[in-house]
Formats: structure tokens, sequence, C-alpha cells
């Protein structure tokens, strides 16, 4: 019989805390250029207000690390994970494209241990916010498998994760290798059930950790990988996996109806596991559910004329592609190449987007336009 990881829960909520707090301060810094100093792609603000501009963000931002930081070594680490939790809620205001899926998982676990008070006379207590972690997680591999039944992800976004597949191999094995896509959604289904369903969770914890080692080697970060804190949150879930379901995670004489009367609870049920529901409809965003691939997303195009091209900044231009007489910006690479880190795709990014191309060359309407595409149930600027 396979006994897994032999830790009581009070202990791994200790070490899942640690390996959060560790693994928000890599992935900060491996997009460092997202959350301060100089940078040409401009800010989401939410409030039409003025932020801090560099180099003083780099206060704000290392405000962050010193808390996540201090509280692996002191006491009150609880008030220290708290005030480092109201910083990245001020730091994602200011611009919404810092609200990455990997930022959204960590501190959303942070929020739940919050709450815990390190007791481990009490075993309702600790295992009922041990089963909360554990709900977040699964959610993360259901819902992107739900996103995954969708042609733009077996026809574009797979091919292209496999796509160094092509100099290793013929043709025909790509092709055949391609069509092994159409099995990912069910894949992650599977994980994200089966590690609830106690008799078949190693089965479930094999897939997941195949599944994330395949990630780290084909995201490895390069010129077409970026996103060089996605690919790091590959690595930390191998071991929140094995820390979340591994071994016995049980308490003998604990009933799961004492999760009803845990307030929390409800919590994470609505925002992890109903409103990621609505992801499809464009009613909740992808980036409130770690929903990495879904099929619903807003595009704008932005074109100019030459006499705009030539105005803009020579970083920016590296962007933009000629399409006929009109140029075309290339946001999204932008994006990743400026600030590893995927664009955040709504309308107040996108509008953001467009108000900086006209203050740089005070473009009129004729010279730069931005359409939907498609058009979606939101409010752009004209």
């Amino acid at each position: 019989m396979i006994e897994g990881l032999i830790l009581p829960i009070p202990q791994r909520l200790q070490f899942i805390r640690v390996t959060i707090c560790i693994s928000l301060v890599v992935s900060i810094l491996l997009s460092l250029n997202l959350w301060a100093g100089e940078r040409f792609f401009p800010h989401a603000a939410v409030y039409e207000t003025a932020f801090i501009k560099a180099p003083y963000d780099y206060f704000i931002v290392g405000s962050f690390l010193f808390m996540l930081i201090g509280s692996l070594f002191l006491k009150k680490h609880r008030l220290l994970i708290f005030l480092a939790l109201l910083i990245g809620t001020a730091m994602v205001l200011i611009d919404m494209n810092r609200l990455q899926p990997w930022f959204y998982i960590y501190c959303s676990f942070l929020f739940v241990l919050v709450f815990y008070n390190g007791r481990i006379d009490d075993a309702n207590k600790f295992t009922s916010f041990f089963i909360v972690l554990q709900l977040i997680f699964c959610s993360f591999y259901i819902f992107n498998g739900i996103s995954q039944f969708n042609s733009f992800f077996v026809e574009t976004d797979f091919p292209e994760l496999i796509s160094p597949l092509k100099k290793m191999m013929s043709e025909r094995q790509f092709l055949f290798i391609k069509k092994i896509g159409v099995f990912i959604p069910y894949t992650l289904l599977f994980i994200g059930f089966g590690l609830l369903i106690r008799p078949i969770r190693y089965l479930a914890i094999t897939f997941a950790v195949i599944f994330h080692a395949l990630l780290i080697l084909f995201l490895f970060p390069s010129a077409s990988n970026q996103n060089y804190a996605m690919w790091f949150s590959n690595i930390a879930f191998i071991p929140l996996l094995f820390l979340l379901f591994s071994g016995k995670t049980k308490q003998r004489y604990y009933s799961p109806t004492l999760l009803l009367q845990f307030p929390l609870f409800y919590l994470i049920i609505f925002l992890f596991w109903i409103m990621p529901c609505f992801n499809q409809q464009n009613i909740w965003p992808d980036n409130l559910s770690a929903n990495l691939k879904s099929g619903n997303r807003n595009t704008v195009s932005i074109t100019f004329t030459k006499n705009v091209l030539d105005k803009l900044p020579n970083y920016v231009k590296h962007f933009c592609v000629q399409s006929g007489s009109q140029y075309s910006l290339d946001y999204a690479a932008w994006c990743r190449h400026e600030l590893h880190a995927n664009c955040y795709t709504e309308a107040i990014t996108f509008n953001k987007i467009y108000g900086y191309i006209q203050s740089e060359t005070q473009a009129n309407v004729n010279d730069l336009q931005m359409e939907v595409k498609p058009k979606q149930n939101i409010l752009f600027k004209p």
C-alpha cells in the first residue's frame, strides 16, 4: 500500500505557508519589471489617480517582499502576511496586469492561512483550513480543463506549447503528438477530481507530477517563453501537491459536515467553484480563476498610420507589424517581452494602451483606431 508523505496536518500547513511565501518572492523577482522600475507598457490603474513612479515604486514592492520574507522568521507572521496582502492588493489596483493567475492563487492561499492561528489542539479547525486549501488547489486543474474544451486550444495553444518538438521529429510524428491535445482537458479534469477522491488520489498525483514536469520543460525560459513566473509556478506546484494530498490528510474523527460551520468554506466555494463557471460568458475574469487557456478571450486590433508609427518610441516600434498601408500593435508580445507576464485582456488595459499611443503621438481618430475582435459585451472607449 502506498503511504505517501508522513506529516501531520499542522506541520503541512506550516510548510505550505513557507512554500507559498518563497514562491511569491521568486515570482516577483522573475517579473520585476511588472512591479517596479521604468517601463513603456502603460499601467492599467483602476482609479484615475497619480501612482508612485519609478524609482520610488521599488519601495512598495520592497515592502511587500520584506513582509513575506519576515513572515518566515518572525513570530508575528500572520500580521506580516496580512500587511503583505494589503500591499499586494494596492499594487494590483495600480496596475491590473499584475493580477496574474499565479499571484491570485498564491495570495488566496496566504489569505486562508492568515486566519489559522497555528493551534494543534483543535483538529476540526486545522483540518477545515487544510480542506479549503485543497479545494483552491483542485479548482486550478478543473477549470483549466473545462476552459480548454475549445478549438482555439487544440489548434493554436497546444501546438504552440509543443513547438520545440518540431526540431526533434518528423512532420507526421509532430501531427500525431498534436492530436494528443484533445486529451489534455480530460487529463486536467481527472487530476482535479481525482485529488479529491481518496481511492484514486495516488493516480491523480502521478498524472499531476508528469503534467507539471512536462510544462517545466516546454515552458523553460527562452525568447519564445518569456513568462518566467508562470514557468516557475509549475515548480512550486509540485511540493504543494504532495503537501496537500500525499499520505494521510484526514483526521480519524473529522466529519466533512464540519465544513458547513466554517465561514471561509463558503467564500472559497463562491470564488473558486461558482464564479469561474462564468468565465465563458465573460462575466468573471479568467485571471480570477487561474484559467490560463480560456477560449473566451477579449482581443482588440489597434491600427494606425505611418505618421503615428514614426512618433512612437523605438522600443514600441519593435512590436508593430505592417499590414498594407496600416500598422498594428502586438500588445501581447509587448507585455510578455517587457514585463515577463501575460497582458490582462480586459477593457481597462486596452483603453490604457490606446490612450498611451494617442498621448505619445497626438493622433486623431482617423490615424489611430481600436476595434474589438470579436465584439464582446464590454465597454470600450472609442
